[in-house]
């Protein structure tokens, strides 16, 4: 799961960019994402928005082109809540009581129609929640043994993680059991139960301290299922100019698995800013796994995709990055538009809309992307800020 933070402050949001011309009526359910052409090349179309403007989506799950989850936020109380789209209408409900407990922070993820996973942190007792979608009920999962869950993967509903710091809890079905990781996780990801990968940071070992005074270095740790323990792989070392700016280090924020030997693994490069003159700038990291080893991605500071984060893979080739970037599989680069909702009600002709996403899937056998988040229309008098779900397909 990408971009799944629980125990904190939700991460980033995901993509963003401002509207093209088009749209469709002024519903607060839009019609759903019927047929094959449905957001497919050219623009973001907007499925669903909220014109109540009441709340947020934070998270979504799309099993199929029919059959859309999404997780959402009442801003007046902090309420979570569930979309969904069955098809032919969008419908919005409590969370199942089988989350237990006052949960927020919700995110979902899903590997089909009979195994939907809505997982939350337990705003009252502490520690994550897990719930079960079967297809035709919600099941309550006991809780890990971990206290905070920094992101979560599904691959199946007898193998789900959860990472926490130095430990990943695993689920096989019946129970949850613990390992230790190589280093501080930050994100997991995968493609199947052997093609698992955790990333984050070590504070020991090639790079750190010494001449560059790097307090930590990027670390990647693949799931060795066989031995049933996390075996690191040597990243690239980061290391400033002299004179190496204060508390220097390195460290990967994000992955995307596509296949066993494409891996995508990003993070920052940075210091502690204020402390000295002539700051150099901070270092976008965009590492590849080739089945091999992992090598910086060139271009990552300047290519108008690469120097942002891959979100999502369609399947054939190509990736989807932040800020609404599409990159093809022979490397072209485009910029994705949305369709601008019309001029009515409460939006005003000369307000300038933005299209933002806390988080992404795709529709398994397609390379449909589907978008949770929020449209925000700026302008004079009565700013608005509405929930929003989207899809695109290249």
């Amino acid at each position: 799961m990408r971009r799944a933070v629980l125990g904190a402050v939700a991460g980033a949001l995901l993509l963003s960019g401002c509207g093209t011309g088009g749209g469709g009526g002024g519903d607060s359910a839009r019609p759903g994402p019927k047929g094959s052409a449905a957001g497919k090349g050219g623009s973001w179309k907007i499925v669903h928005i909220d014109r109540k403007a009441d709340s947020e989506l934070r998270g979504v799950a799309a099993p199929a082109a029919d059959d859309i989850w999404a997780t959402g936020t009442v801003r007046a109380h902090g309420d979570d809540y569930l979309l969904r789209y069955d098809g032919s209408s969008w419908r919005r409900s409590p969370l199942p009581a089988e989350l237990g407990g006052s949960v927020t922070q919700t995110r979902l993820e899903a590997t089909g129609a009979r195994n939907v996973w809505l997982v939350g942190m337990d705003s009252a007792q502490g520690g994550p929640r897990f719930a079960r979608w079967d297809g035709s009920r919600w099941h309550g999962v006991p809780q890990p043994p971990i206290e905070v869950a920094v992101d979560v993967e599904v691959l199946a509903a007898d193998d789900v993680w959860a990472l926490e710091g130095e430990r990943a809890a695993h689920w096989d079905g019946s129970r949850w059991t613990l390992t230790r990781l190589p280093g501080t996780a930050k994100a997991v990801d995968g493609t199947s139960g052997s093609d698992l990968w955790a990333v984050g940071f070590r504070d020991s070992g090639p790079g750190v301290g010494g001449a560059g005074g790097e307090l930590t270095q990027t670390a990647a740790a693949r799931w060795d299922a066989r031995a049933g323990a996390w075996e690191p792989t040597p990243t690239p070392a980061h290391r400033f100019a002299d004179p190496v700016p204060p508390e220097a280090g390195a460290s990967l924020d994000g992955v995307l698995a596509v296949s066993e030997d494409e891996v995508w693994a990003y993070g920052t490069h940075g210091y502690n800013h204020g402390e000295t003159e002539n700051e150099p700038p901070e270092e976008h990291i965009l590492l590849r796994w080739d089945g091999t080893r992992w090598r910086q991605q060139p271009g990552a500071g300047t290519d108008p995709c690469l120097s942002g984060t891959p979100v999502a893979h369609d399947g054939a080739g190509g990736i989807l990055f932040e800020r609404h970037r599409y990159r093809a599989p022979d490397g072209a680069c485009s910029r994705i538009p949305f369709e601008k909702l019309p001029a009515t009600g409460e939006i005003t002709a000369r307000g300038k809309q933005q299209l933002w996403f806390d988080q992404v899937a795709r529709v398994p056998g397609s390379k449909r992307f589907v978008g949770a988040g929020q449209v925000s229309v700026m302008q004079s008098g009565n700013p608005l800020t509405m929930a929003a779900v989207a899809v695109w397909e290249p």
